[in-house]
């Protein structure tokens, strides 16, 4: 049995965002509407979700895009900061960008993964998997080419749709569960002009691919809610969202991954003497979802 961490959305600012000016300021502040501009709180709520997550014995993180609010270098060096008082040991951490994290400019990912972010290349780079007892995690950036902040939308690519399917071949997930971790949902809302705006161009293949494989799912964020999602009337769920970091308390999902599916595992209420998920899920057998 192998429990993955799922946190998504956590949207983190840098300290001096306030001495943004021209086009910079008025990006952020037309991204984080609704949304109060407080760089501390938003921090604090990151460091609370993992050290939750951890508490409760997660195997593996996985952390689902959106990380930062518009992609500058110095939120990157916030997150990298982040994960390091974590004390979570970086090949246990696998990040995704979303398209705010593209937003400033379309190379800052990658600036980052060479960057501050450079101890999770390992479980991050859009080429590699993480392999662990029960499951295998495989990112996909689903950012647009030249995002901008007007568009929400993503792209999924067809080469990456292949390495996930190959993937689903290859001897080493035989009997362990796909885990595809990317920020886009991967189905369409139904309305063209949405679709454009916030949908996720080419998931048709992937959807098409989760139809075929009853043992690749798909973590993802960027609905700021909890989502699961069953295909073609199988008693597992494939496809799972959880809530934004930034806006809810308590957002982040635990799933066992076992016998090529992910199951839900509720996070036990905080209390004096963290309790091991081996131990908890042996308390509370009537706990999954």
């Amino acid at each position: 049995m192998t429990i993955l961490a799922h946190l998504s959305d956590l949207h983190l600012l840098e300290h001096d965002h306030h001495q943004r000016r021209g086009v910079a300021r008025h990006r952020l502040a037309f991204l984080s509407t609704g949304a109060p501009l407080d760089a501390e709180a938003r921090r604090r709520r990151a460091q609370h979700e993992l050290a939750r997550a951890a508490r409760a014995g997660a195997d593996h993180f996985v952390l689902t895009g959106d990380l930062t609010e518009d992609g500058v270098d110095a939120q990157f060096e916030v997150l990298a900061q982040v994960l390091d008082d974590s004390g979570i040991e970086p090949e246990r951490i696998t990040l995704v960008p979303g398209n705010h994290d593209a937003y400033a400019d379309d190379g800052a990912w990658q600036r980052a993964l060479l960057g501050p972010l450079a101890p999770y290349q390992a479980t991050s780079n859009p080429d590699v998997c993480t392999v662990l007892d029960e499951a295998v995690i495989k990112p996909i950036s689903t950012v647009l080419p030249g995002q901008s902040f007007l568009r929400s939308a993503g792209r999924l690519r067809a080469h990456d749709v292949r390495a996930v399917e190959q993937l689903a071949s290859d001897p080493v997930s035989r009997d362990r569960t796909l885990v595809v971790a990317q920020h886009h949902p991967p189905h369409h809302r139904g309305l063209g002009v949405v679709d454009w705006i916030d949908g996720l161009v080419g998931s048709e293949s992937l959807h098409e691919l989760l139809l075929q494989r009853g043992a690749v799912h798909v973590l993802h964020g960027h609905v700021h809610r909890r989502l699961t999602r069953s295909l073609c009337g199988r008693e597992h769920a494939q496809v799972f969202a959880t809530e934004s970091v930034r806006d809810t308390q308590h957002s982040t999902r635990l799933y066992r991954a076992e016998e090529g599916t992910l199951r839900e595992v509720h996070v036990p209420t905080p209390m004096a003497q963290p309790v091991a998920a081996s131990d908890w899920l042996t308390r509370s057998p009537g706990a999954f979802a």
